[in-house]
């Protein structure tokens, strides 16, 4: 696994259920797995202990204009201010899942609540021809699992949202409930996790 880039995601989505509402944001930080070998070379070998880190390569944020706006629950579309913010860059649904998937190629996946993302990915990309599971590692990561398996014993995390995370770690997150901005927040927030900054 440590041999693959790792993707952070986050989808903003009309609402909760993938069967009835639509993703209309997706944010990914693409992350390179280093190994810093005390500045040894690489023909040096590799079997050296080496101090691990995560570097980043690129962010990507893809618009998507929703095709059954009338299906969204009123309250999703508030918390992602989707009437405040500007759409115009916005692609079709299938075009934006086209440009996701080669971005997400051979990476390992992880989101804040993978299951929810990857659920919403899977039936949008059933919906129009795209393959996610055939694109990603078969390992998906949850930064909410990580960080309750290692800080369970902590009284002060007891949700393990994406927001309280981040205050616990003190990460900020100046644009919540947009796509990049969470995939942003969820890399910074795994690297406190894995004591790696």
């Amino acid at each position: 696994m440590k041999k693959h880039r790792l993707a952070f995601v986050d989808i903003e989505s009309t609402g909760l259920d993938p069967f009835r509402h639509e993703i209309i944001e997706i944010g990914i930080v693409l992350v390179e797995q280093k190994n810093d070998l005390f500045g040894l070379p690489a023909a040096m070998g590799t079997a050296q202990a080496g101090k691990q880190s995560l570097e980043l390569i690129s962010e990507h944020e893809i618009q998507l204009k929703p095709i059954h706006i009338e299906t969204a629950d009123p309250k999703a579309l508030l918390i992602t201010r989707y009437k405040e913010r500007n759409w115009s860059k916005a692609v079709g649904q299938k075009e934006g899942f086209e440009a996701a998937a080669a971005l997400l190629e051979g990476t390992i996946f992880i989101a804040q609540n993978v299951a929810f993302d990857w659920a919403f990915l899977q039936k949008a990309g059933n919906e129009y021809g795209v393959n996610f599971e055939k694109q990603v590692h078969y390992h998906k990561l949850d930064l909410a699992s990580m960080t309750f398996g290692k800080f369970y014993h902590d009284p002060k995390l007891t949700k393990f949202s994406l927001r309280e995370m981040a205050g616990y770690f003190e990460v900020t997150n100046q644009d919540a409930h947009t796509a990049l901005a969470d995939a942003r927040a969820t890399f910074e927030i795994c690297k406190k996790v894995l004591a790696l900054q």
